[in-house]
């Protein structure tokens, strides 16, 4: 039975982003790793991260991505303007100054809320890099 949700309402994301963040009417956030890969990262090269954002709520406004700081890495987080539209792209970076493995956690807030429930709006990622920059 449909209840008069929309198709496709609740169902996976289908993107090729390893991230994708949902936001509810409430502007809630909620944040999970899709099946696409991360590719390889080398030491101090800047590596794109993709994400994608749907909007379930067609709410406007800032939604920010935060990281406590981690040892020799450099995050750039950028804050997104949510338009209202249903989909859209963001991104965050990252670049390794050592090689090294970092858990990196971070937190989606959408109009400076306090996120999701519980800890829905947070995702950890395990990095990693490699010495080819250092060639």
């Amino acid at each position: 039975m449909n209840h008069g949700e929309p198709a496709g309402c609740c169902a996976p994301v289908e993107t090729t982003a390893p991230i994708s963040v949902t936001v509810n009417p409430e502007a809630r956030v909620n944040v999970a790793r899709t099946r696409a890969r991360l590719g390889p990262m080398s030491v101090g090269d800047w590596h794109t991260v993709d994400v994608t954002i749907v909007n379930d709520g067609y709410v406007t406004g800032p939604l920010a991505i935060e990281a406590e700081p981690v040892p020799g890495v450099e995050l750039d987080l950028p804050v997104h303007q949510l338009t209202g539209e249903h989909r859209q792209d963001g991104m965050f970076r990252v670049r390794f100054g050592v090689p090294t493995a970092a858990d990196i956690t971070l937190t989606f807030r959408a109009l400076g809320a306090l996120g999701g429930l519980a800890t829905h709006s947070t995702i950890h990622l395990l990095l990693r890099s490699d010495t080819r920059a250092l060639a």
